[in-house]
């Protein structure tokens, strides 16, 4: 999921707010007699384990779990709960898929009540995909981002277009709407799932609009935008008139929407503006962000094809020759400006915001992880397969030699300046060592999102060293770095949980499951947020697998 791609720039008329680093201030050097020393993670190869159970079918299901503390103590202000959604399981019967995205859909559920004991919960979603599966002890023939094997017969080809609509198996993020109850899970498709936010049982499957048989909605950001005061929820659905739009109405385009509630409490998307774009520029936008007054598209350089029906990875190219479009949108009237940038590949935002400079204009501020360059990338390669778990698992492959940039991570800033309509790119200094490190899966202080920050925390990983992983904080204000790791223990993306009343940034603790290559099991890892020691550990009934993403929900 993620990245970005561009030449060196640094333009002209660096905001003030925005500090460079020269190269005498890399990791290792000093200055004026202090030095700067940047996180560093373990890059020794001797006795190093591959996660293979990280990526490895679980089937058990757990209704409710009391869990120990096994070592530290967990805070006793932490109450409420933590959801990760990820992988459940790769294979039912014969067939089997190979990628993280397409596995099974799992919700798991960590819970925090102050006086009695934490508890854990894990269900499989229950999606039309899951459901047949299981119901036929075979996996059913879906789209899928990487491959189904055995492959797929022309009959089930066939078969597999007309039943399967629209891909459902959402296996990405976690959410909570303001105003609904239970969880939503998502995924690109604009399909969505609640469930229950106790038990995780199923409870409503449902989609936006429903503008009938001759309108195609294409696809949703995974990634909900919430906004910072109202906690209102953003997204888009990028829909089309088969007819394009000559008798249904419907140009092709990008509905962005506020998730509202009808008179029946059913989800409801609220129109904010439309962007008119033809299919063949439909891009890949998996986050988006949201500010005080503006909602913001960015439309990267992931191009969207319809190159199969089948096969996801087939249909995302990235096009050196597209530029990456921001589009920034009034949430009062629907207006937008769009600004033009460099062709680039990302994902994840790490946070969106607004500030005025010192001439008093308005400008709107998003932070990325980005690929530092593309070159030496092999584009018969899908982007996606970075998480087919036949390369990551393989000691053969090379990432560096057959994915390069996707071990060349740049932090990058993007300034809009809605009065002059200029836009311009700045980076951030590595502030990590190795330099050649995958850094993702950023994740903020919900208390910040949509405002001025300074600390972001990452998931990292070194795919040439079998895969070690590691958790890395980043002070964007600062330039300064932390970053935890341990040999044979593998986190996922970690979740920040503010201590309530907390007024610092980083006042709290980080969360997540770490997978144990040495005994093949899982363990529930609490970090202090400041400086990423471990205080707490806490056991797990069942293995935990790779999730995608998470949340942290305060106990109402």
């Amino acid at each position: 999921m993620w990245l970005l791609l561009i030449s060196t720039l640094f333009l002209s008329g660096i905001p003030s707010s925005l500090t460079t680093v020269s190269e005498e201030l890399r990791a290792d050097t000093c200055k004026d007699g202090a030095c700067r020393r940047y996180a560093e993670f373990d890059t020794s190869t001797e006795g190093r384990l591959q996660p293979t159970g990280l990526f490895a079918d679980v089937m058990d299901e757990v209704d409710f779990s009391e869990i120990e503390v096994v070592e530290g103590k967990v805070p006793d202000w932490l109450s409420g709960s933590m959801y990760k959604v990820g992988v459940g399981a790769f294979q039912i019967g014969t067939r089997r898929v190979n990628n993280v995205v397409d596995a099974l859909s799992k919700v798991y559920r960590w819970s925090f009540v102050p006086g009695t004991a934490p508890s854990f919960s894990t269900k499989f979603l229950k999606t039309s995909i899951y459901n047949r599966s299981v119901s036929g002890e075979d996996l059913v023939p879906h789209r899928v981002v990487g491959d189904i094997l055995p492959p797929i017969s022309t009959f089930e080809k066939v078969k597999m277009a007309l039943w399967d609509a629209s891909r459902d198996n959402n296996n990405i993020t976690p959410w909570k709407l303001k105003g609904r109850d239970g969880i939503t899970v998502c995924g690109e498709s604009p399909v969505m799932f609640d469930v229950e936010n106790v038990n995780l049982d199923f409870l409503e499957k449902y989609k936006f609009f429903n503008k009938g048989k001759f309108v195609k909605e294409f696809m949703s950001a995974s990634h909900y935008a919430r906004h910072p005061t109202t906690g209102e929820s953003y997204n888009y659905v990028y829909m089309t008139g088969l007819d394009k739009g000559l008798l249904t109405g419907v140009e092709p385009g990008y509905e962005m929407i506020r998730v509202a509630q009808d008179d029946d409490g059913k989800a409801l998307g609220k129109v904010v503006g439309f962007i008119p774009m033809p299919l063949k520029d439909m891009r890949i936008i998996h986050s988006l962000g949201v500010t005080e007054n503006y909602v913001i598209l960015p439309r990267m350089s992931l191009r969207v094809q319809m190159n199969s029906t089948i096969h996801v990875c087939s249909n995302v190219v990235f096009d050196d020759k597209a530029p990456t479009y921001m589009h920034v949108m009034s949430i009062k009237d629907g207006s937008f400006q769009t600004f033009e940038f460099p062709p680039f590949i990302s994902v994840h935002i790490v946070n969106s915001f607004e500030r005025v400079n010192e001439k008093g204009e308005t400008e709107i501020v998003l932070d990325y992880p980005t690929l530092t360059t593309m070159e030496g990338f092999d584009h018969k390669n899908c982007y996606y397969e970075i998480l087919n778990i036949e390369y990551m698992l393989s000691d053969k492959l090379s990432y560096l030699k057959d994915f390069k940039p996707l071990n060349d991570v740049t932090i990058r800033r993007f300034v809009m300046n809605l009065a002059t309509g200029k836009g311009e790119v700045l980076d951030h200094p590595k502030m990590w060592q190795p330099q050649l490190l995958h850094v993702d899966f950023p994740f903020v202080n919900d208390n910040f999102r949509g405002k001025p920050f300074c600390i972001v925390y990452f998931h990292t990983i070194q795919w040439d060293n079998r895969n070690a992983m590691g958790l890395l904080k980043l002070d964007l204000c600062k330039q300064t770095s932390v970053g935890w790791d341990d040999l044979n223990l593998f986190p996922v993306e970690p979740v920040f949980v503010p201590r309530p009343g907390g007024v610092e940034e980083d006042d709290g603790v980080l969360m997540a499951p770490v997978f144990d290559a040495r005994t093949d099991g899982s363990q529930l890892y609490i970090w202090d947020a400041k400086d990423l020691k471990v205080i707490a550990k806490l056991s797990s009934p069942v293995r935990v697998p790779w999730t995608n993403h998470g949340i942290w929900l305060p106990e109402e």
